[in-house]
């Protein structure tokens, strides 16, 4: 049994000291991007080449990225790249590391009539009135810890769709891939990576996956970086009893001793981490998606309907030029935008992000700001291109929509971890318990007013159109609940103090419209 158990900051830090001490010999590290945070977040998406270390630069691997994910039971990853760049390696010295040759499973996708499910290691066949029937099988079910699929391009994806959700179906008959996470009564999914090489001339055995395969993951281009490492990798192979090596490491480090099945799940445990956004990272979110995954003018058509509902005129377009015939072309290489999959990824993204710069610092934590979640709509924007496009267009975009989105909260002097809707909705109630409904209602108007002015470009045009909707949307809630939100005012004076019951009054009446729950649900959390 484990024992001297420490808490889960010096658990996870002994964890992943002790894994990349011992991968250190075995994997050689291939640099996937750098983020240079400032007043701008710039992700240099960097295939393979490494830099020189700078100041309030992180570079993050391929390395960095497999073990954060562990962490994380709904990020799964896929990574694209071509024959022999080091992607099955990786997994394979994760797996034996971690789980040893017995706790994980690789498994080679065929297609054709001949080929096996996936979901074959985790069953079992028995006789039911003297015919055989394949069932799921408990035991296997909670035997491994990461799965591994090789070239997931080339076989069936219907089992691996249930996989990738933690759970396998058998005729019917369903069994949770999971291991139960000490005595909490929560349990650790299996964690799964997956390889596949590019649908190109080179691998002609390999197809282009559909879009509802590649949004069960988070696909990313396996970078060669042969070129960089050089005869440093010559010795770095899967050699020696690497599970042994790292427990007893762990265990030296953190006074722990047990069968990984115990430790690994307490590690990794994904509620360790708060998966909840701030107010800001929350707009920036909403305010971007528009921009950088749509065409601009249409996001601003969209709102400027809504605004016109609510009798208000924007002063602003989007204006047909080069800037926004650019934004176009660059979004020209996608196979599709944003859907609603994706706003959990670029959520699971920051935090991966975010807890990888607290590993690189030597923290620990998982704090997300702004430059997280930045960084994260760039990098799945960037995974839904067409295959063979090259890194980089688009994280101009999210770049442009950053620096937009930080100018505008400089210059209105919104709180750090505040957005603009929340800082306007809760003044409004400030304002409405001093002043009365009138003062509330007039707060809301004056941060229209402050946003209902000429833009710069077309960044600008569509953050502000999303604002300003939002905002439009609020004071009609708020009109259409009169009574109750007076009721409010006059019952909730100072410190901010009618935030929660004008909270429940939105749970209460947001089903009356579903415009109500999609702009002005991210300000009331």
């Amino acid at each position: 049994m484990a024992t001297n158990q420490p808490d889960q900051k010096q658990l996870r830090t002994h964890f992943i000291g002790a894994l990349y001490e011992t991968l250190d010999g075995v994997v050689s590290p291939t640099p996937y991007f750098e983020i240079t945070e400032g007043e701008t977040v710039d992700v240099a998406f960097l295939n393979g080449k490494a830099r020189l270390p700078k100041p309030n630069t992180v570079e993050i691997n391929d390395i960095d990225l497999d073990v954060a994910s562990l962490f994380y039971d709904d990020i799964h990853l896929l990574w694209e790249g071509h024959t022999g760049v080091g992607k099955s390696h990786r997994a394979k010295a994760l797996g034996e590391t971690i789980f040893g040759k017995d706790g994980y499973v690789e498994l080679h996708l065929e297609s054709g009539v001949f080929a096996s499910s996936p979901t074959e290691p985790f069953t079992k066949s028995v006789m039911e009135n003297g015919l055989p029937k394949v069932l799921p099988d408990e035991e296997k079910c909670r035997k491994y810890g990461l799965t591994v699929f090789e070239e997931i391009n080339t076989g069936n994806f219907n089992d691996i769709r249930t996989m990738s959700e933690g759970y396998i179906n058998i005729s019917g008959n369903i069994a949770r891939l999971r291991m139960p996470i000490g005595d909490t009564g929560r349990y650790k999914n299996m964690a799964i990576l997956a390889t596949m090489n590019p649908s190109d001339g080179l691998h002609t055995h390999g197809r282009e996956m559909t879009v509802a395969g590649e949004n069960r993951f988070l696909k990313l281009k396996a970078a060669n970086g042969v070129a960089e490492a050089g005869s440093s990798q010559l010795e770095k192979e899967l050699t020696g009893d690497l599970h042994g090596r790292f427990w007893n490491r762990f265990a030296e480090l953190s006074g722990m001793n047990g069968e990984w099945r115990e430790i690994y799940p307490l590690a990794t445990d994904s509620a360790q981490f708060s998966a909840v956004l701030d107010g800001q990272t929350r707009e920036f979110i909403d305010v971007a998606l528009g921009y950088v995954g749509e065409d601009p003018k249409e996001t601003h058509a969209r709102n400027t309907e809504l605004m016109q509902q609510g009798n208000v005129q924007p002063q602003f377009t989007v204006k047909d030029d080069n800037d926004y015939r650019k934004i176009l072309q660059a979004q020209g290489t996608l196979k599709h935008g944003f859907v609603r999959r994706d706003l959990g990824k670029i959520r699971n993204l920051s935090r991966l992000l975010a807890f990888i710069k607290g590993v690189k610092s030597g923290t620990y934590e998982a704090q997300v700001n702004l430059n997280d979640v930045a960084s994260a709509i760039g990098i799945v924007l960037e995974s839904k291109t067409v295959t063979g496009t090259g890194y980089g267009s688009l994280m101009t975009l999210v770049n442009s929509a950053l620096t937009t989105y930080r100018d505008l909260h400089k210059i209105l002097n919104i709180p750090s971890g505040y957005g603009y809707r929340q800082a306007v909705w809760q003044s409004a109630l400030n304002a409405g318990s001093e002043h009365g409904f009138e003062g509330y209602i007039h707060t809301i108007r004056n941060g229209m007013n402050q946003l209902n002015t000429e833009a710069l470009n077309a960044a600008q045009a569509t953050i502000k159109s999303r604002l300003l909707a939002d905002l439009v949307v609020l004071e009609h809630f708020s009109t259409a609940q009169e009574a109750d939100v007076k009721a409010i005012l006059q019952e909730n004076r100072g410190a901010m103090k009618a935030v929660e019951p004008f909270t429940k009054l939105y749970a209460a009446k947001k089903a009356e419209g579903s415009i109500y729950e999609h702009r002005l649900g991210s300000i009331m959390r």
